[in-house]
C-alpha cells in the first residue's frame, strides 16, 4: 500500500493522523522520532511506525508530509534526499511552493495542504494546492478536501484556518453570556455549538443565497433576532473580524 510519512510530529500531525485513522485510512503511516512522546503515542494507538530519523521516513514513503514549524521547514528539507516520483505535502503555513522547491536537491511534485484541528473529529475542510488525487483522498478521510488551482487562492483561504480558531473564542463568549440559573453551562454549550453547526449546514445547503441574505430572512422587522442584530451592527461588531482577516492577509503577503 502507498506509504505516507510525517516529518514533524506536533499537534497538526497528531490531529490529522487521528482523524484519518478514525475515518478508515489503512495505509502505512511513518513518523519522524524528534517528538518522541507524540510519536510513541501515535504508534501505540493509531498503527504508526516511528523511524530512526527523518531520512528513514523518506526512504520508506511515497508521500512525505512536512509538518515542522515554519522557521524550521526549509532547513529541515535541505538536509534530506528525495527520490524522483515522491510527493512532498507541505502543511507549513506561509511557505509557498517555489520556496519549498529551492530547498530540495531533487525535483519532486509539491502539494500544499491546510488541515485544521477538526480533522480529529472527521470535519476538517482541508484546502489543497495544486490538486493531487492521493492527497485529496487522504484528507477526505478526516473531512473534505477543497482543491484550488491558484496559490493566491490557497494563501487567501489559509487565513480561514486562523478564523477557525477564533470561532472557539466566540463560542465561549456566547456560552458565558447565555448561561445562568435557568440554563446551566453544559446545556448552553450544547445549544451554542448545535446552533453553529446548524447555521453552517444551512448555509452550505443554500447554494442560491448568501449567508447574509439568510440572516436578513430570519431577522425580520419586529423579531428578537432583528433587535440583537441591529445592536451588533450599530456597534460595528463585525468590523474587527474583517480587520483581523486583512491583517493576516498582509502578513502572508509579506512572507512571500
Amino acid at each position: 500500500m502507498t506509504g505516507i510519512g510525517f516529518i514533524g510530529v506536533g499537534e497538526l500531525a497528531l490531529y490529522t493522523i487521528k482523524g484519518v485513522r478514525r475515518g478508515g485510512y489503512q495505509g502505512p503511516v511513518l513518523l519522524s522520532p524528534r517528538n518522541r512522546e507524540k510519536a510513541n503515542y501515535l504508534a501505540a494507538n493509531y498503527d504508526c511506525e516511528v523511524k530512526r530519523d527523518n531520512q528513514a521516513v523518506l526512504d520508506d514513503s511515497d508521500y512525505i508530509v512536512i509538518a515542522t514549524r515554519p522557521a524550521d521547514c526549509l532547513e529541515t528539507l535541505r538536509g534530506l534526499e528525495f527520490k524522483p516520483g515522491q510527493v512532498l505535502i507541505s502543511v507549513v503555513a506561509g511557505i509557498e511552493v517555489e520556496q519549498l522547491r529551492t530547498a530540495l536537491s531533487t525535483q519532486v511534485e509539491i502539494v500544499r495542504a491546510m488541515p485544521v484541528s477538526s480533522a480529529e473529529a472527521g470535519a476538517s475542510p482541508t484546502l489543497i494546492y495544486p490538486d493531487n488525487a492521493f492527497v485529496r483522498e487522504f484528507f477526505d478521510y478526516c473531512g473534505n478536501s477543497i482543491a484550488v488551482d491558484n496559490e493566491i487562492y490557497f494563501n487567501q483561504g489559509s487565513v480561514l484556518a486562523c478564523v477557525y480558531c477564533w470561532f472557539f473564542s466566540l463560542f465561549e463568549e456566547l456560552i458565558q453570556s447565555t448561561r445562568g440559573p435557568a440554563l446551566p453551562a453544559d446545556l448552553s454549550a450544547e445549544l451554542v455549538m448545535g446552533m453553529a453547526k446548524g447555521a453552517a449546514q444551512l448555509a452550505l445547503a443554500s447554494k442560491d443565497i448568501s449567508p447574509g441574505e439568510i440572516a436578513g430572512n430570519i431577522a425580520t422587522e419586529g423579531t428578537f433576532s432583528r433587535l440583537g442584530l441591529d445592536l451588533l451592527e450599530e456597534n460595528a461588531a463585525f468590523k474587527p473580524w474583517r480587520e483581523a482577516c486583512e491583517l493576516l492577509q498582509k502578513q502572508l503577503a509579506a512572507s512571500d
